[in-house]
């Protein structure tokens, strides 16, 4: 659209950036944003193909992609505002490969950022709410750090490592913590509502680490859609906002409310075997919920309710067949 703002998704092919894109194209208060992809397609949600975008197939880290990013055709006074969805989210994995977290979430974002952005650029990075904490207290847009795990020390680093390199390159910095997402284009996610959604309707058994009763934040992926052009919006139209912001629900569920809520979607019972996986649970925060205010910054009244968002998901993956 003429003098649309592009709106380039590194990574956005994805779960999270497929949501960001139905939300674009979807809402007129978006308008104003014009989405452009780079995805290697590790992860493509389903449909990416059908979508009309321009587009660069391969690496963000290739020079190709950097030659892409810097060809875009940005009218004047639009700018170019980058929502950065790349990197490794694998948490139990990152004790086990450290390094390979170090250069996906801090080295390779590094040198894209100091190839890639301009002066007057604005950065989007996407980052996580529940792995920089440890599961002790609400979390807040201004609460101390403190990762349980390797996983979310790579992405505390990303943060303070790209805000300062952004800065350097002369544009704004921004960043979004998530909470845990779930809902449509989940295909390739193996988190538990979604694995557990996809049991039911299969009639397979799942498998719940410990008691069960590890809560999480769950937020719909069409609101992270919603917050994430949000905010890209409020950047295009130069008005002021938060250096860190977080999209969640602000309530917290546990994982047998989980399986009780999806029993209820599906009408099934949902099979499990509890084990121990001490280890496991030992490296991951007890309980995740994001404050309320801070949510409805982005968000507003635009939260759906998890059962409404697992309904949602349910008959997302009942038309996939």
């Amino acid at each position: 659209m003429q003098n649309s703002s592009p709106l380039v998704l590194v990574g956005g092919f994805g779960f999270v950036g497929r949501n960001i894109i139905e939300q674009v194209q979807t809402d007129p208060a978006f308008s104003g944003l014009a989405p452009v992809i780079v995805d290697n397609l590790t992860n493509p949600a389903p449909g990416y193909e059908d979508l009309d975008l321009p587009q660069h197939i391969g690496g963000y880290q290739d020079q190709a992609a950097i030659d892409f990013v810097n060809g875009i055709e940005t009218p004047e006074g639009a700018g170019r505002i980058f929502v950065f969805l790349a990197g490794e989210t694998r948490v139990a994995e990152s004790k086990d490969r450290p390094l390979d977290f170090i250069d996906a979430n801090i080295v390779e974002p590094s040198r894209f950022v100091m190839q890639a952005i301009q002066p007057g650029d604005r950065f989007i990075l996407i980052s996580t709410a529940g792995a920089l904490f440890d599961g002790s207290f609400e979390v807040r847009v201004d609460s101390p750090v403190g990762p349980k795990n390797f996983y979310g020390a790579t992405k505390a680093a990303e943060e303070m490592i790209l805000e300062k390199l952004v800065s350097l390159r002369g544009g704004t910095f921004n960043v979004i913590r998530l909470t845990n997402v779930f809902g449509k284009y989940s295909d390739n996610k193996k988190s538990a509502v979604h694995a557990f959604t996809r049991a039911a309707i299969a009639g397979a058994e799942v498998t719940i680490n410990g008691d069960g009763g590890q809560s999480r934040d769950f937020i719909y992926a069409g609101d992270v859609g919603y917050g994430v052009a949000t905010l890209a919006a409020k950047l295009r139209a130069g008005e002021e906002t938060a250096d860190v912001n977080m999209l969640g629900s602000g309530v917290s569920t546990t994982l047998m409310d989980v399986v009780a809520a999806i029993e209820e979607a599906t009408g099934k019972p949902l099979a499990y075997q509890k084990v121990p996986a001490k280890e496991l649970l030992a490296t991951e925060p007890r309980d995740v919920i994001a404050n309320g205010d801070d949510v409805k910054v982005l968000l507003g009244d635009h939260i759906t309710s998890f059962v409404d968002g697992l309904r949602e998901t349910h008959g997302y993956y009942l038309n996939r067949g």
